[in-house]
């Protein structure tokens, strides 16, 4: 096998509170073209970056207006980039798919310009945030393969799917060899609880994993940026710690990922069969 290298990039984008979705796009946009001409292959910008994730805290009916359909607006302003430089934007935002049904979604829009995949979050937050109020639960997982080399198999989970080894892990079981996963991660997720966790779902399945997070104040709440990339041993190889505006990239060297599952092999050695009967009903219910 030839050397198969590729080249990622998060963003770590400021909070601009009370702006426009129109707004934050257009902010957001130069840095996508800055990453690309930079020769990064796939970009992540972080979670819901086309509004204020503050309102996701709060009940606020007239938010909903914010949200747009995939395909729609800010993905085909995305795809003029991604056309001109054939490469992959995974864009996360506030998404209408019919009346009455909202997700929390991060779409994937390929060299074409068009929109390649669109992954729902799955595990809808419910504790410190009211995202249960707005976002209905997805129920799918995906990996993608970049058309050009080295041929990357890629997937993304959202935020607090990363808290669930399983969602990593069943991109692992489809042939992800990088996990892509943006955030909106304020003060109190910080420390042991973003550190370890991201660094966990690496080791756990010997892959490359993908964070961003946004950095600064919005209203009440303080985001910590720290947007890191992970490889498949769990060193961290490159983190955007308090910079506003950061583009965190690095050259993801995808021979470490069949490095890292000869010397743990989770992946070889799992027992699917044996974990289902735990989770099924009615044994898991008479467990708790």
């Amino acid at each position: 096998m030839g050397e198969r290298k590729i080249k990622v990039a998060v963003l770590q984008v400021k909070t601009m509170p009370g702006t426009s979705r129109e707004e934050k796009v257009a902010h957001i946009l130069p840095l996508i073209e800055k990453a690309s001409e930079d020769g990064c292959q796939i970009i992540m910008p972080p979670e819901l970056c086309t509004t204020d994730y503050e309102k996701f805290y709060t009940k606020d009916p007239a938010y909903f207006k914010v949200a747009e359909p995939i395909p729609g607006p800010t993905t085909e302003a995305v795809g003029e980039l991604t056309k001109k430089y054939k490469n992959y934007v995974i864009m996360p935002l506030f998404e209408q798919k019919a009346p009455g049904i909202y997700y929390n979604a991060a779409a994937t829009v390929g060299p074409e310009g068009t929109v390649v995949g669109n992954y729902r979050k799955t595990q809808v937050a419910s504790v410190m945030v009211l995202e249960k109020l707005y976002f209905r639960r997805g129920n799918k997982f995906q990996v993608l393969e970049t058309e050009s080399a080295p041929s990357a198999k890629f997937g993304t989970i959202i935020c607090h799917d990363r808290r669930y080894p399983e969602t990593a892990r069943i991109l692992a079981i489809l042939g992800a060899e990088i996990m892509f996963c943006p955030t909106a991660a304020p003060g109190y997720a910080g420390g042991v609880h973003w550190n370890i966790v991201n660094v966990a779902r690496s080791v756990d399945n010997g892959m490359f994993t993908v964070y961003s997070n946004r950095i600064g104040k919005e209203w009440e709440k303080v985001y910590f940026g720290e947007s890191m990339i992970v490889d498949p041993f769990g060193e961290v190889i490159a983190n955007g710690g308090d910079r506003e505006d950061a583009i965190v990239s690095a050259v993801l060297d995808l021979d470490k990922v069949d490095e890292a599952r000869i010397a743990v092999p989770t992946l070889r050695d799992i027992r699917n069969d044996f974990w289902m009967k735990y989770y099924q009903n009615p044994i898991y219910d008479q467990l708790l």
